[in-house]
């Protein structure tokens, strides 16, 4: 028998904690459970739903801390956990009911993989969304070293995937330099060491809009991934130099994307000549050109 140690970082979502506790409870399957709640410095109720639902799941505690952030939040659930699997959930969404055994079944049967994840679905409502879905002919896709595709973009959001426990702490969890957009980190070093595999179709029910979404704040989102990708390229100094040299594409094209979209005519020059040194793939020094790329946005973070 398998196992799965759920992580639900909460701040302030008091709304939506009785919706997702219940997804929670809901998830089919005869694998051991145990439920890690970190309240990372809520100031409206949650806490005191979280102390009141949870009466109902087994094997269940809470962990709370002042505000540091979700990457902090994240990393403090991780290293509670004690079963083979970690299965994140943003404590405003829902997962449907099969969510976590088809994921655990794939990882199970495909040892030399590392992390499974399905897609998402918004919707205006997620206290009406039905849960049972059957989830019959499923399309799979395996991605074998999945580097390039998580640089590229955010390829999931927490509550779409589910991890070995082992690889998640080997590296070290999320990027707490970053302190929100916390899977993008995790990620791009999950990417780094082993394979993913995709289930086509949306496991993760996320809502249209919640208040205090980080990714409300746009240039503060770009920045975000666009900082965590070169903290990436610091660490990583020993990566293949087409991965560095893909990695300084990706940051001066989206810098040079942000500059034209802000008409700033006053750095078009800086901003066009480092796209140029990414297009070509022009090998000067990718860590120095990527931290030249991310400055751009400095200035429009609120």
């Amino acid at each position: 028998m398998s196992s799965v140690s759920f992580v639900v970082p909460v701040f302030n979502k008091a709304k939506y904690l009785k919706t997702v506790i219940k997804s929670l409870r809901l998830q089919t399957g005869n694998f051991d459970k145990e439920y890690i709640f970190v309240n990372d410095g809520s100031t409206d109720n949650s806490l005191e739903i979280l102390q009141k639902e949870i009466k109902s799941l087994k094997n269940c505690k809470i962990i709370s801390q002042k505000n540091k952030g979700s990457a902090s939040a994240t990393n403090v659930g991780i290293r509670a956990s004690e079963m083979k699997y970690i299965k994140f959930l943003d404590a405003d969404d829902l997962i449907i009911n099969k969510t976590t055994l088809i994921l655990l079944d794939l990882l199970e049967k495909n040892k030399k993989f590392i992390l499974a994840y399905g897609l998402q679905r918004k919707v205006v409502d997620i206290s009406s969304v039905k849960l049972d879905d059957n989830l019959k002919n499923l399309n799979i896709t395996y991605q074998n070293n999945p580097i390039k595709l998580a640089m590229r973009n955010s390829m999931f959001n927490p509550s779409q995937f589910l991890v070995r426990t082992d690889i998640c702490k080997m590296v070290g969890g999320c990027d707490e330099r970053v302190i929100h957009s916390q899977e993008y980190s995790l990620t791009l070093r999950l990417a780094n060491i082993g394979n993913f595999i995709r289930l086509n179709y949306p496991l993760a029910i996320l809502p249209m809009q919640a208040p205090g979404q980080i990714s409300e704040k746009k240039n503060n989102q770009i920045y975000r991934v666009s900082k965590s990708l070169e903290l990436f390229i610091e660490d990583n100094s020993k990566l293949n130099l087409n991965i560095k040299l893909y990695a300084q594409r990706r940051l001066t094209a989206r810098a040079w994307r942000f500059v034209r979209g802000k008409k700033n005519r006053a750095i078009y020059f800086k901003y066009f000549l480092l796209y140029l040194i990414g297009l070509f793939r022009v090998n000067i020094n990718p860590l120095k050109i990527c931290i030249e790329a991310n400055k751009v946005y400095k200035k429009y973070l609120d």
